[in-house]
This record gives C-alpha cells, structure tokens and sequence, in this order.
C-alpha cells in the first residue's frame, strides 16, 4: 500500500532494543532484530543485526508484513504502464513536489543503507577470531550489498545518475547515522558511482555464493552490478555487464523457468531463476492491507495496467495471463485493466501473491542482450539471447524481433522485451526507457520532454535535518 501508510510501513530498526523474534524465529522471514552497531559482539549477534537489515530490504514492519509496493509500483508508473485504479489525475506521473513515492522510497533507502552500516561497522570492529571460518567476510559482503542496493535506488531516483560529470550525485552514508555526521553534502555522480560499486566488488569476492533465495549472494551482487554499469554506460562498462552475465549463468544455480508464469503463480521463491526475493511473513496475506490486494480487490489503494501495457501485450501470450477485463471503474477511468502478474482476477492473496522478486535471471539475459547491442557487438547475438526469454514466456512470433537489422531498431525489441517480461518488479522498465536519448523517451512517454523529468525532488525532510545537503534537484 501507498497513500497514508508510509508511517506504518517504517520500523524504527535503530532502537536500543530487539522487537522480540518470538515465533518468527523461525520463520523464514528474518526475525525482527535491532539495528545497532553496539549489538554486535560475536557472530551470533552479528548475524541478528543483519537480520535486521534484511527486514528493511523487505520493508517489513511492526505488523509482521513485507511491503515491496514501493519497488514494484514506481517505475512502471513513471514508465506508463501502471496507473492509479481510482482517479484520472495521478500527481505520480508528473514527477513533481505532489508525487507520494519520492519520501517512501528515499525514507526506505536510506533506512536500507543505515541498517546496513550498522552490521559494517559492529563486524568489521569484531576480530576474525569471533566468528566461524570465513562468517566474517560474508557477513560484511552481505551487508554491503545491501548498502549498495539502497544506494543506487537512491541514484536511480534522485541522482543525475546519466551524467557522471554531474555534481548532482547522492549523499553518501558510509557510517552509522550521528549528530557529528548528519549534516552532509551530496557527493557528485562519479563518486557515487565509485561507492556502489565499490560495495559490490567486495559483496562479489566476498558474499556466500549459495544462500536462501531471500537472502544476498555474489550472483545478487553481480546481477545489481549490471544494473549499475548498464546505468553508468561509460567506456568498458557493456564488456562488464556481457562478463557477469555469463559468469551468471555458467555458475550453474540459475536456468530460465520454461515458463515465465509459473514463477508467480506456482513457484515463487523456488524457481530456478530467481536469484534474490522476498519473502512474506507467515499469515500475512490475510492482513486487510496486504501487498497484492493493492491489485485487486483494492483497498485504499489499487494499482492497474494501463493501454500501453495492453496494447504491448496485445499479441503477445502474457496479455492473456497477465492482464485481465477492464477495471469496474472504467466509466470514470477508461482504457485500466486489472494487473495479474502477481494475483488472477477476484482470488484472495496467498503466500505466493506476497513474493517480491528483485532479481530473476531474465533481467540477466536482457541487460547481456543490451550490452552486446550498445557495445557494437553481433546483433546475432543479442538476437538469439531476446529471443530465448520470450520463448520461456510463451511467445512462438519472433518476427519483430527478426526484422530488426539496426542497432536502433534492437535496442527497441529489447526494451519491449523488459517491459513485458519484468514490469511491476523492481524499476527496470523505467530505467531501461532512460537508456534511450531524450528525443526516443518523448516518442515512447510523450510526457517526457525534459531529463529533469528523469528524477524526482528530495524531500523537504532532508533538508530540515540535513543542512549540508546542498542544491535540491534541479526543475525543482
């Protein structure tokens, strides 16, 4: 849920005392432990401490539920293809000084990066003795991707992140929150660049390479990379994104479901593609406020698919799973359709409606195939990389894709292809769209006319406990 539930939805990690595990001890949820640095005094409570940081990157909270809307809903909101169920008027589109996300997802970013620099900083205090073989090193390369995570969502929505030379970077937290530290500026693009991925060479050489779906490995923390160096798109960084792709998929933990509904309607967490999920609380999906019910039925919230996700669908097998009849309030809001990605029309959430996913193995073929596409690699290539995911989804009509012979003409397949294959997920749609020139985003989202389009305001909160911060966005 969004509107009026963003106090709710934050749980005060940082305070002196644990919120009690009790039964959720054994849940494989991890269990509501405190975040504090003076916590950690073995491995044991070390790994409590980052237990807590997990539950921030679920958004869990006091009522024993995980909330990814906040991940799932904006980027195909700016995007175009998600849209508010209930009115005409959506101030989330526009990205202005109305749009309810921007002080969700900077509260649950910097919440992320804070938990995690408390298990940094209490680990890394702790000699190598106090842990078990090499539980130290993981620990740290869980939690630095963690950080990492956090900090490039905050690139991707606050930051000139298109710009390296831009001064108009993130604030980089790379301690725990005091009064000696709040007060900073925003670092420029570069170095932001420079800390995340940073973070992620060590979670890469250093996190476990095998772990429950629901918790970070060196695959997780690859995956993110591409993410970054697809963003960055300097020199050398596509042959990156191609080599990770690769080590990815020849590590042998991972394949493409052979269909791509089953993932979210049979086998959630336990399908060979996901790298890195959440998942729910035990009984959560009976809570009047639950993550899919945001999807139909609705409560205060309901988040549909709009005619550009019908019309891209319209030939393709997803549409007929993915979306179902126009919405009851069509009269008022015409051309919004129910979005079933995650729950089919008029059935009442499960366990397997409340999984989140925040990397599957597709988005690994997508970005490879965009990298060999931007980098003047074989479009052969690229093509035979598309075209293996959209089979996975069903689709047996490649001639789109076949027709295309130009970089341009790929570089759109391909997109449509993430689109299709990853909306309602984590962003990926949005900042796919980004990747294009300004002039090719216009013509895909005619809304966009500008870049200053691409991000949106800090919030006013920031400024009022941070006077170093500096500038405000600019357009803002």
């Amino acid at each position: 849920m969004i509107k009026g539930k963003i106090n709710i939805t934050i749980l005060a990690l940082t305070a002196a005392i644990a919120l009690g595990a009790c039964s959720k001890a054994l849940n494989p949820v991890p269990a509501n432990q405190v975040v504090n640095v003076n916590a950690i005094t073995d491995q044991a409570s070390a790994q409590a401490v980052l237990n807590g940081a997990y539950l921030r990157f679920a958004n869990g909270n006091v009522n024993n539920f995980t909330n990814w809307t906040y991940n799932e809903i904006p980027g195909s909101v700016f995007a175009g293809f998600i849209g508010d169920g209930y009115t005409t008027v959506d101030p989330n589109e526009t990205n202005n000084y109305n749009n309810t996300f921007s002080q969700a997802i900077w509260d649950n970013s910097y919440k992320l990066i804070e938990a995690s620099n408390e298990v940094i900083s209490g680990a890394t205090n702790l000699n190598a003795g106090a842990f078990t073989g090499n539980r130290k090193n993981e620990i740290l390369g869980e939690a630095r991707f963690l950080r990492a995570y956090g900090a490039f969502r905050v690139m991707g929505y606050f930051a000139q992140w298109w710009d390296v030379s831009s001064k108009f970077g993130i604030i980089i937290r790379d301690q725990p929150s005091a009064v000696s530290n709040i007060a900073k500026a925003r670092s420029d693009v570069g170095t932001s660049y420079d800390f995340i991925l940073a973070d992620l060479d060590f979670a890469i050489a250093n996190a476990p390479a095998t772990n429950p779906r629901y918790y970070a490995t060196r695959w997780a923390a690859m995956a993110l990379k591409m993410r970054v160096l697809m963003s960055r798109g300097t020199s050398g960084d596509y042959a990156q994104v191609i080599a990770l792709a690769q080590a990815i998929q020849q590590s042998g933990f991972y394949s493409l479901e052979n269909s791509l509904k089953d993932i979210f309607y049979v086998k959630g967490l336990a399908s060979s593609e996901v790298i890195l999920g959440i998942q729910p609380f035990a009984g959560q999906e009976k809570y009047i406020a639950s993550l899919s019910r945001a999807y139909y039925p609705g409560t205060t919230d309901l988040w549909v698919a709009k005619k550009a996700l019908k019309d891209l669908l319209a030939n393709d097998p997803r549409g007929q799973w993915m979306l179902n009849k126009e919405t009851i309030y069509t009269v008022l809001i015409p051309n919004t359709y129910h979005f079933q990605k995650y729950i089919a029309y008029g059935a009442m959430p499960t366990q397997l409606s409340e999984t989140a996913y925040a990397f599957r193995l597709s988005e690994v073929y997508l970005l490879e195939s965009e990298a060999i596409i931007r980098s003047g690699g074989s479009l052969d290539q690229a093509r035979t990389l598309l075209k293996t995911v959209m089979s996975r989804a069903g689709v047996t009509d490649f001639s789109a894709v076949d027709n295309a012979t130009t970089t341009e003409s790929m570089l759109l397949q391909n997109y449509y292809e993430i689109v299709r294959n990853l909306v309602g997920e984590d962003g990926a749609d949005w900042m796919a769209l980004l990747r294009f020139p300004l002039a090719t985003v216009t013509q895909l989202r005619p809304t966009i006319t500008s870049n200053q389009q691409y991000i949106l305001p800090i919030p006013l909160t920031e400024f009022k406990a941070n006077p170093g911060i500096g500038l405000q966005n600019p357009g803002y």
